[in-house]
């Protein structure tokens, strides 16, 4: 028998007139398969459900159930989500559209960057500075960004805020007691 890959494969050439460059498997059982497929200018992340009897065929094992398409051209950097939902599955969000994945302990952040690092490297070139200053300005940018994510990340701010806290808590208290007994020495 086939490989699954093969079926999806078949029903990329029927549906999108082009092969899979890369297919990623998220999760499979005996009725789904969910799967992350790269195509020329696209990706896909698609749900199938297996046939019934599909074991009697070596073709046509699949079923397309629900798919999320994410065209080259109206992707954006960041503009996929992906979050786990209250009963546990994960949900992945382009601009309208969604598709709801089964449970994975994987994390849902792993399928965004997969989506995420192909159709970065279709647009390749595109993104990519040409020259050395371009080259250089852009890692500067990025460093500075690592430098924010990092300060944001650290304790020190926590810290500091905590002291302050402690601080004003004490003063209260300390402003506090004279009052008390005032009020103990009226009774």
């Amino acid at each position: 028998m086939e490989p699954v890959s093969d079926d999806i494969a078949a029903w990329c050439t029927q549906t999108w007139r082009q092969s899979p460059e890369e297919i990623l498997e998220w999760f499979e059982d005996e009725t789904t398969i969910q799967v992350f497929i790269k195509l020329t200018r696209s990706v896909l992340i698609a749900d199938f459900v297996f046939k019934e009897n599909a074991a009697d065929k070596t073709t046509d094992r699949i079923d397309i159930k629900h798919h999320l398409h994410i065209p080259l051209d109206i992707w954006n950097p960041g503009s996929i989500q992906a979050t786990r939902i209250n009963d546990g599955r994960v949900r992945f969000r382009h601009r309208n559209s969604d598709i709801i994945l089964a449970a994975k302990l994987r994390a849902p952040e792993w399928g965004k960057t997969v989506l995420e690092d192909w159709l970065m490297g279709l647009r390749g070139e595109q993104l990519r500075p040409k020259d050395r200053n371009q080259r250089l300005a852009s890692v500067r940018r990025t460093k500075q960004i690592v430098d924010r994510n990092l300060q944001a990340a650290s304790l020190d701010n926590a810290i500091e805020d905590l002291e302050l806290i402690s601080h004003r808590i004490t003063s209260a208290e300390v402003g506090l007691n004279p009052f008390e007994s005032n009020i103990l020495e009226a009774e």
